[in-house]
């Protein structure tokens, strides 16, 4: 008799795993800007991948979400919020945000 329960495996799939551990260099801002043929994902990647469809999607009414999961120091945080003139993906979205909504002119829109 086996005593181990056989289950069938999991399976568990994601949309983007970023590298932000090493491989950039800090520009005169403070920036981190990958360095020539690293792994290293900056944050207006991640922005490009991620932020703009959210934001898309929340100027056409779709509620949107956006989920990390990792293991604890693996920058969920720092994607989400960054840190120093590498924003994340929220400070980038209401920056983006009220920069549309300063720059709308119909008169037909209230925000």
């Amino acid at each position: 008799m086996d005593i181990i329960d056989k289950k069938p495996d999991r399976e568990f799939s994601f949309d983007h795993a970023f590298w932000s551990h090493d491989g950039f260099t800090n520009d005169a801002t403070g920036y981190s800007v990958p360095d020539p043929g690293s792994n290293y994902t900056d944050q207006n990647k991640v922005w490009e991948l991620l932020g703009t469809g959210i934001l898309e999607n929340m100027w056409k009414g779709i509620n949107s979400c956006a989920f990390a999961y990792g293991q604890t120091g693996s920058g969920k945080s720092y994607s989400f919020f960054g840190y120093g003139a590498n924003k994340g993906i929220v400070p980038m979205a209401a920056e983006k945000m009220f920069q549309r909504v300063t720059a709308n002119t119909d008169a037909t829109l209230s925000f």
